[in-house]
């Protein structure tokens, strides 16, 4: 591996600290550096070098953003799985199979099955029979677990803004363009309809 001459180190942003956040809402404290390069026998610029260059900026900044929430939830005691997890329950709405949940929130059961006893035992989720069967099981949140749901809804939603702050509609257009025709290889993307 050779390092990109003539392109500067790209900086990874993260969420400034609480503290200077106050200061200077516009401008997140860099801590970290994004070193660009390009593999042995590829030449910089060309559309090889940018694919590669691309998958690593959607791989490190989906990793950042999953950091910068978790950080911020954990301010509070919570997480992002605590968080996917809650959330999911609420848009299901006790109408679907536990493993189905387990899909939307990118688990394997086991491990759902565990953060659920957990979530249980705090009193923020409940188990119940589907449809009358004793063996296919759902969950719904509580009452709690509707007030903690939109507590960590309303952080989340204060970290996507400051995460994409200065990014414009345009910009939003151009990129889940390519996402989407990117997703479209390997799944569907279809807008999340809650049974009435």
């Amino acid at each position: 591996m050779k390092a990109r001459r003539g392109v500067p180190k790209v900086s990874g942003s993260g969420v400034a600290p609480r503290r200077a956040r106050a200061k200077s809402a516009a401008v997140p404290e860099i801590s970290r550096h994004f070193y660009e390069w390009v593999p042995d026998g590829e030449v910089a610029g060309s559309v090889e070098d940018k694919k590669l260059r691309l998958t690593r900026r959607v791989l490190f900044l989906s990793r950042r953003w999953l950091n910068i929430m978790d950080g911020e939830l954990r301010s509070t005691g919570d997480s992002h799985a605590r968080w996917i997890t809650l959330l999911w329950v609420g848009m299901m709405g006790g109408r679907h199979k536990i493993g189905e949940l387990a899909d939307q929130v990118g688990v394997e059961l086991p491990t759902l099955v565990r953060l659920l006893n957990r979530l249980e035992r705090e009193g923020l989720v409940e188990r119940r029979a589907l449809g009358g069967s004793n063996r296919a099981k759902t969950v719904v949140l509580t009452a709690k677990g509707r007030r903690l749901s939109t507590n960590m809804n309303g952080i989340v939603d204060r970290v996507r803004s400051e995460f994409l702050q200065g990014v414009n509609e345009q910009q939003l257009n151009a990129a889940l363009d390519l996402l989407d025709g990117l997703l479209a290889k390997y799944t569907r993307v279809v807008m999340w309809q809650p049974d009435s």
